[in-house]
């Protein structure tokens, strides 16, 4: 029940998040963070990788389809898309002088 509530302010966040480190290789945050994108469109993911995920989770993608179908898309910002322009932005560590 809350998760169309939650879904239609989530879906203005174009599926981006920083991740600070890959959990599923490392128990510890190495390096730096990385702006990561969510898969949000159909055809981006092979069918058989969301038929595994399904069964893993015990969840169903069609029904999740189906509660959010009303969930209207907003305007996509420009620049948000990056795969659609070649460029992005990152993130860096850089050594400097700070003052006290």
């Amino acid at each position: 029940m809350a998760e169309p509530a939650c879904s239609g302010h989530l879906v203005t966040t174009y599926g981006k998040t920083f991740h600070t480190w890959q959990y599923d290789r490392e128990d510890f945050p190495y390096g730096i963070p990385q702006l990561m994108m969510g898969l949000t469109g159909d055809g981006q993911a092979v069918d058989e990788m969301i038929r595994a995920r399904d069964d893993r989770l015990g969840v169903s993608t069609s029904r999740k389809r189906q509660n959010r179908a009303d969930i209207p898309m907003p305007e996509v910002a420009p620049g948000a898309n990056a795969w659609e322009s070649g460029r992005t932005v990152q993130t860096r560590v850089e050594e400097m002088d700070f003052k006290r």
